[in-house]
């Protein structure tokens, strides 16, 4: 079993409660997200995505975000998480203009360009795949609370065990809120309340 999976009992143990505590504004309660007492800042990195081009995390300024640390060979976690955004995206429960999903990769060693594109392809061609050198991925993962290693090697072949959550990023680029598993509902409340926050603000 991948260890993610393990994290994600133990934490939905707390989470699965519906414990969510007020952040910056008013994001309503939902079961298995956790939002987060304050934003969190990030500092942007230089990645490649599933074209083959380079893309900062500033890219997706203006958008809500739907981030989860991944890797292309995972047996279970990930291809989960992608249909989660899947089903988000095509609910017609939020302006998927104003909404972007993204797979970063804590595997580069592996997960080329390509290898994102024909992953993603199986999900949506409007998600964002991100890869880069693991070194360059592990700062910024360490900010988002997300973690990653790789197990041992053995003919070439290996896992990475990582975090099993996604995160939440705001218009303005702050992490906001953890989701653990959450319905499809949840997230399009979390992702509506943001988006309705940002426009307030901008007014």
């Amino acid at each position: 079993m991948c260890l993610a999976l393990v994290l994600l009992t133990l934490i939905a143990i707390d989470i699965g409660r519906g414990s969510s505590l007020a952040a910056a504004s008013e994001i309503p309660s939902f079961d298995r997200v956790r939002v987060l007492d304050a934003p969190r800042s990030f500092s942007d990195v230089e990645l490649v995505d599933q074209n083959g081009e380079s893309a900062l995390l500033t890219d997706l300024h203006g958008r809500v975000a739907f981030v989860f640390f991944g890797f292309t060979n995972c047996p279970d976690v990930c291809p989960l998480a992608m249909v989660r955004f899947r089903q988000l995206y095509s609910s017609g429960l939020v302006d998927t203009d104003k909404v972007a999903f993204v797979m970063i990769s804590v595997d580069g060693q592996r997960d080329t360009p390509q290898a994102l594109k024909s992953f993603l392809a199986e999900y949506s061609s409007d998600f964002i795949g991100l890869t880069g050198d693991p070194a360059a991925v592990r700062p910024i993962a360490k900010q988002f609370s997300a973690y990653f290693f790789k197990g041992n090697e053995s003919d070439g072949n290996y896992t990475v065990s990582h975090s099993p959550q996604a995160f939440v990023v705001d218009p303005s680029g702050r992490v906001r809120a953890e989701l653990y598993s959450a319905s499809t509902e949840a997230m399009a409340g979390v992702a509506n309340a943001l988006l309705v926050e940002h426009a307030t603000a901008s007014n």
